[in-house]
């Protein structure tokens, strides 16, 4: 739900909420791996636009301990909640769902795996996307404008504790009976979790991310137990398929590890209730321009070393040092133009920890439909203050500068970088990017960036899709613009800039899709090729 003023500023928070250095538990730091195990998983790109399909895949590698798991879709324009819910694993279990459009435009996901989730009814009958109600109509306007944002985005995935194995058939204390209620068993001649319900019931006390409020089912009595540390077993995958057209992207989710540490637990119940006092660094829930529900958290944010009883500056600098983690200073890939093969190339740029930093207002009252504005007013400074509503641009200050010792740590981190377009998307400009050809011709920031006369690429939304050719091959229409050059084929690189408060924090890749018109009669004729980005920090 939204609140029409200010609860509290962040500048009033970052006055107010600072810790001792006792209390202080070290943050986070994380290394990237492209592809491997982690703790966090990050789908830099789906859709369900254009007649695509998402298909995500998400495996737990510990054949010995369960997981709880937390599945969050976010949207593009501006890393909106769509859709989130939970799913536990069993020792080396695997769950698949699919993510497509329904018959009125909304996101929908279904799937037919067998493995637990909260809610239940995400595993027996699937989920439609309810009306976003946290979404302002003032923005989009018509419900198929609405529908629209819901089509495209990314996907965080967060180990949120480990449920251990255990041996015991009777006298089951509580995180006993949940483990056996996610453990496969056979049934009917196949594995399946029981999914008892009577064993998830407790999850839903628990408010400080660790303990489970009752004691045991059946005596003996013994004391409340713990969920165990997450430990970063977690691996996932992705596809992009469209049936009419024949074809498919793919690619392995970006894992992120703990650098030093181990973890502590951050479950919080999936429900709309305000008990858990897990935090988030998101500016629009720190601030109480939206309240904060329990299903918010944990996020990307939320502190994996820290106690439970944890402030807004220990998330602040986790989603600072997890920016810091994934910035770059250029990105750059291939493409492949041709009309005679209908063939164009996507170029995604997913930054899945800009909501952390700045975050979008859609009730604020200087915002006009139609209008370009700067990004003024940043949050940390007395145009922030309690009951202003006028800021579009709502910032988290504290993520500035909390683990970077006074150093900006990307073009995020300054107001002058920033735009709102007439979408209502927050946009950062590239400092410029230069394309060759396969023959080593180059040309530097000449070529249009379209719409508009930008001569250099404006990032404009969370997950911008940047197109070489005539039409997008992913169907991108939410945060899309155009790269037009004289090269049918050949490669780029986007720089965003080196040192101090240069760099975005980014992940994606380039999709490329054409047709072969002599294809022989019988034979499909339609490709897609998947190409990682390579990165310099």
């Amino acid at each position: 739900m939204k609140k029409n003023v200010l609860a509290l500023s962040i500048a009033t928070m970052v006055g107010g909420l600072g810790l001792s250095g006792a209390a202080m538990a070290a943050p986070a730091t994380f290394d990237v791996n492209e592809s491997g195990a982690g703790i966090i998983q990050i789908v830099p790109y789906f859709t369900a636009q254009d007649g695509n399909a998402t298909v995500l895949h998400v495996v737990n590698t510990d054949a010995t301990n369960a997981k709880a798991v937390k599945v969050r879709f976010r949207g593009a324009s501006n890393s909106d909640d769509l859709l989130d819910f939970q799913v536990f694993l069993s020792p080396g279990d695997a769950w698949t769902g699919l993510a497509s459009a329904n018959a009125e435009g909304r996101l929908q996901l279904v799937t037919s795996d067998s493995s637990c989730t909260l809610p239940a009814s995400v595993r027996t009958d699937g989920v439609t996307l309810a009306p976003l109600d946290r979404l302002s109509n003032r923005l989009w306007d018509t419900a198929e404008k609405k529908h629209a944002q819901t089509r495209e985005g990314y996907v965080e995935i967060l180990e949120m504790a480990t449920i251990p194995a255990h041996t015991k058939t009777t006298g089951l204390n509580q995180l006993e009976a949940l483990y056996t209620a996610v453990k496969h068993v056979k049934k009917d001649g196949k594995m399946q979790a029981p999914c008892t319900a009577s064993a998830f019931a407790a999850l839903d006390a628990v408010t400080d991310g660790l303990t489970l409020a009752a004691a045991v089912v059946g005596p003996p009595a013994v004391p409340a137990v713990v969920l165990g540390a997450p430990t970063g077993t977690l691996a996932a995958s992705w596809y992009i398929m469209n049936v009419a057209k024949s074809t498919t992207f793919s690619g392995s989710a970006t894992a992120l590890q703990l650098a030093a540490g181990a973890a502590v637990p951050v479950y919080a119940p999936q429900k709309a209730q305000i008990a858990s006092t897990l935090v988030t660094a998101d500016p629009l829930i720190a601030s109480g321009i939206i309240d904060k529900q329990d299903f918010d958290v944990p996020d990307l944010s939320t502190p994996l070393l820290a106690p439970a009883s944890v402030t807004l500056a220990h998330a602040s600098t986790q989603a600072a040092n997890l920016s810091a983690a994934l910035n770059r200073a250029t990105v750059g890939n291939q493409f492949y133009q041709d009309a005679g093969l209908n063939a164009a190339t996507d170029w995604v740029f997913s930054m899945p920890t800009r909501r952390y930093l700045v975050a979008a207002n859609y009730d604020a009252e200087k915002y006009i439909k139609g209008t370009v504005l700067n990004g003024v007013g940043s949050t940390g400074t007395a145009a922030a203050g309690a009951g202003n509503t006028t800021n579009y641009i709502v910032r988290n200050a504290m993520a500035t500068l909390a683990a970077n010792n006074g150093t900006l740590p990307n073009k995020f981190d300054a107001d002058a970088n920033l735009t709102v377009n007439t979408a209502g998307q927050i946009c950062v400009q590239a400092a410029g990017q230069t394309f060759y050809d396969r023959e080593e011709d180059s040309v530097k920031d000449g070529h249009v960036v379209s719409p508009g006369i930008a001569k250099k690429l404006n990032l404009c939304g969370e997950v911008h899709v940047a197109t070489f050719g005539a039409k997008s091959p992913l169907g991108a229409s939410v945060a899309q613009s155009s790269f037009q050059t004289d090269f049918g084929a050949g490669w780029g690189v986007v720089d965003f800039g080196t040192g101090a408060g240069n760099g975005v924090p980014v992940l994606g890749a380039a999709f490329t899709a054409a047709t072969n018109p002599n294809a022989a009669a019988g034979m499909v004729g339609n490709y897609g090729i998947t190409w990682p980005h390579f990165y310099s920090k």
